[in-house]
């Protein structure tokens, strides 16, 4: 407390010049701490001179003396502050920030994921080229190139056996010793794409895609299959003996699996109904990639894609725009509820269009949150949810994030710039500096042309593209495939409509683009980019003008970098395999009820210009085609179609039975066989 007589001595009054000089105060806090939560800790302020000296813990708690030692509560940054009052009655004060978390979990948590730390190196996954890259952590040099099975998505590490193993989307999983020797392989069975892994003590969990199922894995052979649902994705070891999973993409409703011995219990996240303004939206979680535990094993952080699903000129009276479509969002679970924070306390990211990845420091204090659209990393204070520093301009979409073991060192995959980029994360007052960035491969597998077109299309920094990091091609058309969603497109001039997967399509191969056959080319989603998008456009305006009917003056030829991902989509010419067996007489069933007539074989579409049909699944929420009357659809393509659920242009099947009843009346045995049959396909 200041006194009379402490403000007198800071005056001018004449004082006896045979009086000693008092001495002044000097604070000196100490270094920064960490702490555990229950855990003592020692602040030292003996390099502190005066008086008296008094601490604030900053959590509500004080204590007098130069050191003293006080146990904190709960998680938290706290600034101790420790104030020196001097013999002249004048003080000072520095401050010590205490970082406090909890106690690390005893099992470590794991997560499938694209780049992963084991030892000194960094092993992370290129699919195109079927291989994974093995790095130095310490200069990033490149040590090796490993060719593995075919279309790698996802790696892990287990100490415990000392084995990275990779699960493939072409159907199959590999173990690799740590010198890059196969330990093993494992065929999992056609069309079962495999997509995320992560194994202890030599027993691996893989979640298969085209089957909604996960297997487990224990000395190189299938010991257990499990059930899930439609689409698991991500997967994560949290505690003793629990799986987690996601659900990728949401369709109604987000979804993910908790899978222990006591068996599998399917849990959702809540549709978000508060509405949108300046910095949040509505909608529903999708794109959900990873379930990351924290370190301390208390929460389980999904961070995902929010698909405003609500908003439309015909949903809800308000149109959607480049801001108001997708947003990037993290929401946590709790370890021991297994229940989700509640909606309105969701992190949600502005001017970041989604978030796919989870890193977090070594004690658990922090959280790395990335935005592959955004080229962007936003770090979170764990104990408080806020946002206490970001990393910008960190590449083209990146997949995957992993810190150093000091954490002093945040690890980035830029995957398509086709490197890894170590940030120093010491201090996140201003932009991390660059460590160093390293190429991830010595011979690109794509062309100049189609590697240009993919970075295209999954950018969402380009404001030629889009405005304000929200919007790419790609958070629609995940891997150049569908979102499961359906969105109000009226004022587009359309109406509901269903993303559709451009995966096998070939570019505009099967002719038209879109329900409606609005588009005859790829490089007319110039007209996204500068409607919705609210892009500034890749044409030149001469070029603008003289194109602008989508299905008059082609744009092709007049823009390289449009061109370039008109070049990439022609690449996606495979058809995802099916994982249903062929359907005994479905073929023959197939031509007999009619349905080869606008699904020929062997595309089992007759899309083409001009060509559209009106089967009866129109309604007045079908709205309009370019503007104008809606005359009928363009033909989908029936290839692929087990794995692009829901059904119909307005989403509004399903099922691929309610989809073939919709606009054919078949008995319950012949629906049953033909719906089979399309399954195969």
């Amino acid at each position: 407390m200041i006194t009379l007589l402490s403000l007198l001595a800071c005056t001018d009054a004449p004082r006896d010049s045979g009086a000693p000089d008092l001495a002044s105060a000097h604070a000196d806090a100490g270094p920064d701490l960490a702490a555990l939560v229950g855990e003592p800790v020692t602040l030292d302020g003996s390099g502190s001179t005066g008086a008296a000296m008094a601490w604030d813990f900053g959590d509500r708690q004080r204590a007098e003396g130069a050191t003293v030692t006080h146990t904190y509560g709960a998680p938290g940054t706290y600034p101790a502050v420790l104030t020196v009052t001097g013999e002249d009655g004048g003080w000072r004060s520095d401050t010590a920030v205490v970082t406090v978390t909890a106690p690390l979990a005893v099992l470590t948590p794991d997560w499938a994921r694209t780049i992963a730390r084991v030892g000194d190196a960094l092993w992370l996954v290129t699919p195109e080229a079927d291989q994974v890259s093995v790095l130095d952590a310490e200069d990033g040099s490149l040590r090796d190139e490993i060719g593995v099975c075919g279309q790698p998505r996802t790696l892990a590490y287990d100490a415990g056996s000392g084995t990275v193993a990779i699960a493939c989307e072409d159907d199959a999983a590999w173990g690799l010793d740590a010198d890059g020797s196969v330990a093993w392989t494992v065929d999992l069975g056609a069309g079962s794409r495999p997509y995320g892994i992560v194994g202890r003590d030599g027993v691996w969990h893989v979640t298969l895609q085209g089957t909604g199922q996960l297997a487990t894995i224990e000395g190189g052979e299938v010991t257990a299959v499990t059930d899930l649902g439609p689409d698991p994705r991500g997967v994560a070891l949290a505690g003793d003996g629990e799986v987690l999973v996601t659900r990728f993409r949401s369709t109604a409703q987000a979804g993910w699996w908790h899978i222990d011995d006591s068996g599998v219990t399917e849990h959702t996240l809540s549709l978000d109904e508060l509405g949108d303004s300046d910095t949040t939206t509505g909608g529903v979680p999708n794109l959900l990639e990873e379930i990351a535990p924290s370190p301390d094993g208390q929460r389980w952080y999904v961070p995902a894609l929010h698909a405003n699903v609500l908003r439309g000129t015909l949903r809800s009276g308000e149109a959607l725009d480049f801001q108001t479509t997708v947003r990037g969002v993290l929401t946590t679970i709790d370890a021991t509820t297994h229940s989700e924070a509640p909606v309105a306390q969701r992190k949600q990211f502005d001017e970041r269009g989604r978030a796919s990845a989870v890193a977090f420091s070594p004690s658990g204090d922090r959280a790395y949150v990335l935005h592959p659209g955004a080229g962007a990393v936003t770090v979170l204070s764990t104990s408080t949810d806020q946002i206490i520093g970001s990393i910008l301009d960190i590449g083209t979409f990146p997949t995957g994030l992993v810190t150093a073991a000091d954490g002093e060192t945040l690890y980035v995959y830029a995957w398509l710039d086709r490197a890894v980029v170590a940030y120093d994360v010491s201090d996140l007052s201003t932009q991390p500096p660059v460590r160093w960035s390293q190429p991830t491969l010595a011979t690109e597998p794509l062309s100049a042309e189609a590697l240009l077109g993919k970075q295209v299309f999954h950018d969402a920094r380009d404001t030629r593209l889009t405005k304000s990091g929200y919007v790419s091609c790609a958070h629609c058309h995940p891997d150049g495939r569908d979102d499961g969603l359906t969105w109000d497109f009226t004022d587009r001039g359309e109406g509901l409509r269903n993303t559709t997967s451009l995966e096998g399509r070939a570019g505009d191969g099967m002719g038209p683009l879109h329900w409606t056959g609005n588009f005859d080319e790829i490089q007319d989603f110039e007209h996204d980019m500068r409607g919705p998008f609210s892009g500034e456009g890749f044409l030149s305006e001469a070029d603008w003008k003289a194109t602008n009917d989508t299905l008059g003056a082609p744009k092709a030829g007049r823009s390289p970098e449009l061109d370039a991902m008109a070049a990439w989509l022609a690449t996606l010419s495979e058809t995802p395999r099916s994982p249903h067996p062929p359907s005994p007489g479905g073929e023959k069933l197939f031509s007999e009820a009619g349905c080869a007539g606008c699904h020929p074989a062997p595309l089992y579409t007759d899309s083409a210009a001009g060509v559209r049909h009106d089967v009866g699944t129109l309604t007045d929420a079908s709205g309009l085609r370019l503007g104008g009357t809606l005359d009928g659809l363009d033909t989908p393509t029936l290839l692929g179609a087990w794995a692009t659920a829901p059904y119909l242009h307005d989403g509004s099947a399903d099922t691929i039975e309610a989809a073939i009843a919709a606009h054919a009346k078949l008995d319950d045995k012949a629906l049953a066989q033909l719906a089979d049959f399309v399954r195969g396909l």
